[in-house]
């Protein structure tokens, strides 16, 4: 589906299929349903920023993918990945689970692999409890490569309400994982007044304890995290850098010399030689 068609708001209220026909998210969503399977999402930012709502798509999406009688509670939702790998385990089918902001211990390497393994271990749980898990993670590449083979969808948002939704397809051939982009959706903010929002309300104070270090023995310095997820965002822009290098030095129709390529990228013709001598070693 081409991007530049409508964007459809999520429904307030959850029913089987929340999204709307013919689109992606409905044809997905609806197959996981159909197969009573999971479904794993990933919900990340266009550029690495904070403040363009990932913890409310994540909470809007949850609400309208939860399919018990309660909807989306306190026990669905959790900063840590014990808790999620625990509430995988012993919430009932039909429900969404969030692991919000896991930019929080994204500076801590031993978080992050602790996170890293319990999606891991949800995925080969035969992924056949229905349960429909969203990750909040500030960078796509945070999460292992194993794991993102596995993730179906994945949310960058563009903006503030707004995220552009991608089909993660692993080509087997390859090796490579390759997003393709389906279509956008809004999100409203939670309503006040509302469970949804006394569970956004009680995440984001546990946020607020974690950065202070008021809890958690997990948790850096802020000043340490903020550097290392400066550097996670460095070489994220890094990565697409050299992947649109390379994409356009070696397509089939276009005939540029690396001079060329690096004169449109920015870079010199050494750091495109560089980047396509990488490419051919890893391939």
């Amino acid at each position: 589906m081409s991007t530049d068609t409508p964007t459809p708001d999520v429904p307030e209220k959850a029913y089987s299929n929340p999204f709307a026909q013919g689109t992606y998210m409905h044809d997905n969503f609806g197959k996981v349903l159909k197969e009573n399977r999971d479904i794993v999402i990933l919900v990340t930012d266009h550029r690495g920023r904070r403040g363009t709502g990932k913890s409310v798509a994540s909470l809007s999406l949850a609400s309208n993918l939860d399919q018990t009688e309660e909807g989306v509670t306190w026990d669905k939702c959790t900063l840590d990945a014990e808790e999620i790998r625990n509430a995988y385990s012993t919430q009932p089918k039909g429900s969404a689970l969030v692991l919000d902001e896991i930019e929080q211990t994204a500076g801590n390497r031993d978080a992050m692999t602790n996170t890293n393994k319990a999606l891991r271990e949800i995925m080969s749980m035969g992924r056949v409890e229905e349960k429909y898990v969203i990750a909040n993670v500030p960078i796509k590449n945070f999460v292992d490569k194993d794991i993102l083979k596995l993730c179906s969808v994945w949310i960058s948002m563009t903006r503030r309400g707004q995220g552009l939704v991608h089909n993660l397809k692993w080509e087997p051939y390859s090796e490579k994982l390759y997003p393709e982009k389906k279509q956008y959706l809004e999100f409203e903010d939670i309503k006040k007044g509302t469970q949804l929002r006394e569970v956004y309300n009680k995440l984001t104070a546990e946020k607020r304890k974690r950065i202070s270090g008021e809890k958690g023995d997990g948790f850096i310095p802020k000043d340490e995290h903020e550097e290392e997820l400066h550097q996670a965002r460095k070489q994220a822009r890094k990565d697409e850098r050299d992947e649109f290098v390379a994409q356009l030095y070696q397509h089939p129709d276009i005939d540029v010399s690396q001079s060329d390529v690096g004169a449109v990228a920015g870079v010199s013709q050494k750091t495109v030689s560089n980047i396509i001598s990488r490419q051919e070693n890893t391939e």
